[in-house]
């Protein structure tokens, strides 16, 4: 996933669907020089998949990390992701059931999100650190830190 987005593939059958092999992809983009030995994180089994739901009309942005990546996949709804860079400004990305993608957030770059449509949506996340609640690798800023007020809202409003 040397992209910050990639396109997941959706199972279907009569059953239902599914997302196979994030977990795959996620270490194919920790590779170096092609090496498949997995990184200190995987290793040391220091990294947590967490799930979040969001209501609509909550933005929960921004913030980052300094010593943590993140893989965002929204697997319930629709989500209108932001990430923002001091190199590549604030950056877009619609995800969910409808366009199901992984995205990697860098260390150090802001991001959030907001709930796209009428229903909650369900954020299944990985971050390449554990939460340490004594000592959070956690920065905050407001909603319209880096961006417009109206950003957030659904382009055609």
């Amino acid at each position: 996933m040397k992209n910050r987005l990639t396109k997941l593939d959706k199972f279907t059958d009569a059953r239902g669907w599914s997302h196979m092999d994030i977990y795959n992809i996620i270490q194919e983009d920790t590779r170096v020089n092609g090496e498949t030995t997995p990184p200190n994180w995987v290793k040391e089994g220091n990294f947590q998949i967490n799930y979040s739901v969001l209501y609509p009309g909550v933005i929960k942005a921004w913030h980052r990390h300094k010593n943590q990546d993140d893989y965002f996949c929204v697997i319930k709804g629709m989500a209108q992701v932001g990430v923002y860079s001091d190199i590549k400004g604030a950056e877009k990305f619609f995800m969910g059931e409808h366009n199901p993608s992984l995205l990697h957030i860098k260390a150090g770059e802001w991001h959030g999100l907001t709930c796209v449509g009428n229903e909650p949506c369900g954020l299944l996340y990985l971050v390449t650190n554990k939460y340490d609640i004594q000592n959070p690798d956690e920065e905050r800023e407001v909603h319209d830190a880096f961006v417009s007020e109206d950003w957030w809202l659904p382009e055609n409003k």
